[in-house]
């Protein structure tokens, strides 16, 4: 039974053996072993006193301490060098006990004195054929241990490896999906939410199809030029994963996708941010709407380094209800949806170039912050004429 329970202590579905589950592994072999090894000796003094209380034949000892011992080294999980050791010892101990034992004889009741049998010579080729047997099953024992599990110093290098290997699988996740809604929808393999106050922009490289042309290697060398703008952007945003780097303007910004020459980012799309907003602290969109400015002041620090080029930009900001979440199952899509993004993108695409545009319902969360000239009545599609403003510069600060 104790024997069972080594082996089936792991499975659940045994209600009986659920007090047994957190009991440690080699108690319940060490004492089966000493359980065993006293209802054999038990059993080898019962037997010999009833046939002759002054005979008990060596072999009768020798046997059940092998045999005790066969069991234990089974469920053992002790290195096999040790447990060769430990079957040498009690191997020679037994033999020598056969050996000494030997030349002795029996006195009886009757004074006769008769030679000793020649039980002790099977019990010594018994204990042979059982030492031969106990070493192949270590052998086994140990070729199987090496084959399925290697070596302890192998197993922690691919158990350091793959967790290297998962940090880093981590990290590209979430660079493609928020750390927050990858956590959900690794879990449950779906994802959506809705936010009330979410900042939305599209900054668009208005002259890029312009500069591009595929002369010259379908285009590549433009792609690359496209590429080294979105990934200045790209820089301002990924630094708030490292400490050393983050500037915590941008933590609640999130970059959304890029849809050709336009980039697409959002603020407030994280349970913290949205928190704070229903506590009325609207600042997230504060924090946007300088980022806007620091795009607009990247794109010329482009043009400064980069020979030949004068790329502009023009940004549509808008503010309001969205909803995010994850579309289909294979390369799988992180977005955003609702009037508020529509709106946005129209603000970027009837903008001005090297302006932010935005609605007149925005201006009052921003109108402490930034100076928002009226700009007029601008035809929306979908929405008719609509008023818009300009957000040229922060209050108190001087225009470039």
């Amino acid at each position: 039974m104790m024997v069972l329970l080594a082996r089936w202590r792991r499975i659940k579905q045994f209600a009986f053996l659920e007090h047994v589950h957190k009991i440690p592994y080699n108690i319940l072999p060490t004492t089966a072993t000493l359980l065993l090894l006293l209802a054999s000796f038990s059993a080898v003094v019962l037997v010999c006193y009833e046939s002759d209380p002054d005979y008990i034949k060596s072999q009768y000892i020798t046997l059940p301490l092998l045999l005790v011992l066969v069991h234990f080294l089974l469920f053992d999980k002790s290195n096999c060098l040790v447990q060769l050791l430990l079957l040498t010892v009690t191997f020679g101990g037994a033999v020598a006990f056969m050996v000494v034992s030997k030349g002795f004889t029996t006195i009886h009741e009757d004074s006769q004195v008769e030679p000793a049998s020649g039980m002790e010579d099977f019990g010594t080729a018994s204990s042979l054929c059982l030492y031969a047997t106990l070493l192949v099953l270590v052998w086994v024992k140990a070729v199987k241990s090496s084959v399925r599990f290697g070596t302890l110093h192998e197993c922690n290098n691919e158990l350091a490896v793959m967790k290297e290997e998962e940090k880093v699988t981590t990290a590209l996740f979430n660079t493609i999906i928020p750390k927050h809604v990858s956590d959900q929808f690794l879990t449950e393999l779906r994802y959506s939410h809705s936010y009330d106050n979410v900042g939305c922009i599209f900054a668009s490289v208005t002259n890029f199809w312009d500069f591009y042309e595929e002369k010259f290697e379908g285009g590549m060398g433009c792609i690359r030029v496209l590429n080294e703008i979105i990934r200045d952007l790209d820089d301002m945003l990924s630094s708030v994963n490292d400490i050393r780097k983050s500037d915590p303007r941008w933590r609640a910004i999130q970059k959304i996708k890029t849809v050709g020459s336009c980039y697409m980012a959002a603020s407030g799309l994280d349970p913290l941010t949205e928190e704070q907003t229903k506590q009325g602290n609207h600042e997230h969109i504060v924090h946007l709407m300088e980022f806007c400015f620091k795009i607009l002041e990247t794109i010329k620090q482009f043009n400064t380094y980069t020979f030949g080029t004068k790329f502009t930009m023009k940004i549509g900001f808008n503010y309001g209800p969205v909803t995010d979440g994850i579309i289909g199952q294979n390369k799988v899509l992180y977005d955003i949806w609702g009037d508020t993004v529509n709106l946005s993108s129209r603000m970027m695409s009837t903008g001005v170039v090297g302006r932010i545009q935005l609605p007149a319902a925005v201006v009052p969360h921003l109108v402490d912050y930034f100076k928002c000239p009226k700009r007029g009545k601008v035809n929306i599609k979908g929405k008719g004429e609509m008023i818009t403003h300009f957000c040229i510069d922060k209050k108190n600060t001087r225009t470039d």
